[in-house]
């Protein structure tokens, strides 16, 4: 990753961080900001830089992420947010090698153990924008499944609006004794409805299972709730159903996240 990459985005994220952490003031106002590297940018199966990222370790996609939650009563609330990709895989029209920069704003609410959420995205990418509609239903209980409807509702290129249908959990969650280091273990599957992706069909799209770890950084709570994570995930694709240019891939990502 060219230092130019982290500089950019870097400064990006020190406005999000700050402007973040002044919203947080407000009880009723959480924030988090993420600086990520992964290995791959798996997208609802989609190996999105196929070749250029086959194995872990060809290249270190920079993916920084913010999130505003805004609490409205205690059963509802409204948040939103900013992802981007960063890297040298191609020329960026966005600039500075910025690839990609999502966007979205979500209302969710909470019915007894199960929470219902309705956000929509916008995917900027190649000069125009990919619109998104995503509704999630998860039940709070033991391995937390879930159900997403991931809607294209805006096309790109030579895409057509289309559906994905994913399901998942957690298998097991476990915090080491004497210690705040954690770690989970998500699965899930997802499969493809009106040809989702360019390249694919209808069907089993892909599958996952991941192993992932968090630990607390002894930092003052004046400056936010610092962690360290990361982990590795294995998805199995359908070729078929997704396009890849392979059925497996191991992934791998590594950052730091604050919360206010």
């Amino acid at each position: 990753m060219k230092i130019k990459n982290i500089l950019s985005a870097g400064a990006v994220c020190s406005a999000l961080l700050l402007g973040a952490h002044a919203q947080a003031a407000n009880e009723n106002i959480s924030a988090s900001v993420s600086f990520d590297y992964n290995s791959h940018f798996m997208s609802y199966g989609l190996n999105v830089w196929g070749a250029n990222t086959e194995d872990i370790g060809d290249e270190f996609l920079f993916q920084p992420s913010a999130n505003v939650d805004i609490t409205l009563n205690e059963n509802s609330g409204l948040y939103f947010g900013i992802w981007a990709d960063v890297n040298s895989l191609a020329d960026a029209n966005i600039g500075s090698n910025v690839q990609e920069v999502d966007v979205w704003l979500g209302y969710y609410i909470t019915m007894g153990d199960f929470t219902f959420d309705l956000a929509y995205q916008a995917w900027m990418y190649a000069s125009e924008n990919e619109g998104i509609v995503d509704f999630t239903v998860s039940y709070d209980t033991m391995f937390a499944p879930y159900i997403r409807f991931h809607n294209r509702i805006e096309v790109v290129g030579n895409q057509e609006k289309g559906t994905m249908i994913e399901v998942g959990g957690t298998l097991y969650e476990y915090t080491v004794e004497d210690t705040e280091l954690s770690f989970s273990f998500p699965i899930g599957l997802g499969f493809s409805l009106d040809d989702y992706h360019v390249a694919g069909e209808d069907g089993y799209a892909y599958s996952f299972i991941g192993a992932s770890f968090s630990y607390p950084l002894p930092i003052s709570d004046a400056y936010g709730a610092w962690d360290f994570h990361g982990g590795l995930t294995y998805y199995d694709t359908d070729k078929s159903a997704t396009g890849n240019a392979e059925s497996g891939y191991l992934t791998a990502n590594l950052g730091f996240g604050v919360s206010f």
